[in-house]
């Protein structure tokens, strides 16, 4: 078997994938709520592209702000966005066992998987050397509404490579956070 028909094999990306999100409101609903109670003068009323665009280009500019180490201050006292950085250290648990909760390295460990089957099934993981990571917290701390443990964030895939890029490279910092 070829590296590339093990990797297909292993993400199961040849067959089709359901995603399916529930109990949650998306750009979509607010453009029909904005419909509902659309501006009066014709001038101000946004077509749907036009709605998309601007929701599109505001995160592009929240994520630009997040992938240089600034953080963002919700309007309305509704919390803030911050960067954080942890740092990384192997500890002992109290049953004996290494604990190193450091990123992944996943094109090492499946080339790994790919040559040494026993590997594959002790699933022996590589992981990345690096003595801090970042992550992007949603801070309700001083957040003034009610019902704030039903507020989540959860930070797309693109914005995290940025974020991991601009860090191996040393552009940004934040808050040490331990």
């Amino acid at each position: 078997m070829k590296y590339s028909e093990f990797i297909k094999d292993l993400k199961k990306v040849s067959s089709n994938r359901v995603h399916k999100i529930v109990n949650s409101y998306g750009v979509y609903d607010a453009y029909k709520f904005y419909r509902k109670h659309k501006p009066k003068h014709k001038k101000f009323v946004l077509t749907e592209s036009q709605y998309f665009a601007i929701i599109r280009e505001t995160n592009n500019m929240l994520a630009d702000f997040l992938a240089n180490g600034e953080d963002i201050n919700l309007p309305e006292r509704m919390g803030r966005i911050e960067l954080r950085k942890y740092k990384l250290e192997p500890k002992i648990s109290e049953d004996g066992r290494l604990v190193y909760k450091a990123p992944i390295d996943w094109d090492s460990t499946l080339k790994l998987w790919y040559d040494d089957e026993e590997a594959k099934a002790n699933k022996t993981l590589i992981k990345i050397e690096s003595k801090e990571n970042y992550r992007v917290i949603y801070n309700k701390s001083k957040a003034l509404y009610t019902n704030k443990s039903f507020y989540m964030l959860h930070i797309n895939r693109e914005l995290k490579k940025k974020i991991f890029q601009a860090a191996s490279s040393g552009t940004i910092d934040a808050f040490t956070f331990k």
